[in-house]
């Protein structure tokens, strides 16, 4: 039996027709193995998270039912449910292996989402008494894999699987949306840049996209990244250390297209200006 796959699901007899509908998911919540087992041994019984995400189900003019996935976190089973208005499992269906089923829907429809900020580079000096060294972006640049490798090695064993976002802990729609975010350097027209790689599920609104960039550069400037740039990382040219957050007011954390803008505006100016003179 240990060696058989086993199937949680029930089994109708003499069924002349399987007649099912277009179901679609507004919103998967994980519960322990106790929420869901008394969910599902009590589903005509009013349940807290179905009555909070009632306004997600309903059945529209296609005859599409929009529904709510509550799976376990454990044991993978869940039970998907349209309540009609109602604070109980109305209209619901048992599916096997539901979390897999949903978290490999996932990792297929992640898009990927960079914000991009200045380093601030220092060479730590010959001398004790002597002032750090600054570096240039230009000659950082040689020093990308070391500081990705440096970055890689720093990771917390916890991080593994969300990076940054597994301290954001606030269960809102940007912890639903960001399913991971990891910091790393690039090199952009010969210039190294901090930058946080994020995948996402769906699409971020305005509101969300700026609760995430004030997060992403609270954690640059007081969370990983304090801890990050008060640590060496190891060059053929001596020892560094690379800071994502300064204090200047020239620092940014902006996205891909908001830097692309930018240097399409500082290149119109430019060529207003040679017209000009």
């Amino acid at each position: 039996m240990n060696e058989k796959l086993v199937i949680n699901t029930n089994l109708l007899h003499k069924e002349p027709e399987f007649r099912t509908r277009t179901c679609v998911v507004e919103k998967a919540i994980a519960v322990s193995h106790a929420k869901f087992v008394n969910l599902k041994e009590n589903a005509l019984q009013n349940n807290d998270l179905i009555a909070e995400n009632v306004n997600l189900m309903y059945c529209d003019s296609d005859n599409n039912y929009h529904c709510l996935l509550i799976y376990d976190k454990e044991q993978g089973d869940g039970i998907l449910i349209e309540s009609e208005g109602a604070a109980y499992a109305r209209y619901a269906q048992y599916i096997p292996n539901a979390k897999l089923l949903y978290e490999n829907h996932i990792q297929t429809h992640l898009q990927e989402l960079k914000f991009c900020c200045p380093l601030e580079v220092n060479r730590e000096p010959e001398c004790w008494d002597d002032e750090y060294e600054g570096i240039s972006s230009y000659e950082a640049s040689a020093y990308e894999s070391e500081i990705n490798r440096f970055i890689e090695d720093f990771t917390m064993p916890e991080e593994k699987e969300r990076g940054l976002m597994n301290w954001y802990g606030k269960g809102n729609s940007v912890d639903e949306k960001v399913r991971s975010a990891f910091m790393s350097v690039e090199e952009r027209d010969g210039e190294l840049v901090g930058v946080i790689t994020a995948k996402i599920y769906g699409q971020l609104t305005e509101e969300e996209l700026e609760e995430f960039r004030g997060y992403c550069s609270g954690q640059l400037s007081d969370g990983a990244g304090e801890s990050l740039e008060q640590r060496p990382i190891k060059t053929p040219d001596g020892d560094i250390y690379v800071s994502f957050w300064n204090s200047d007011d020239s620092w940014s954390l902006q996205t891909e297209d908001e830097m692309n803008e930018g240097q399409s505006e500082d290149m119109t100016e430019e060529s207003n200006m040679g017209m000009t003179m």
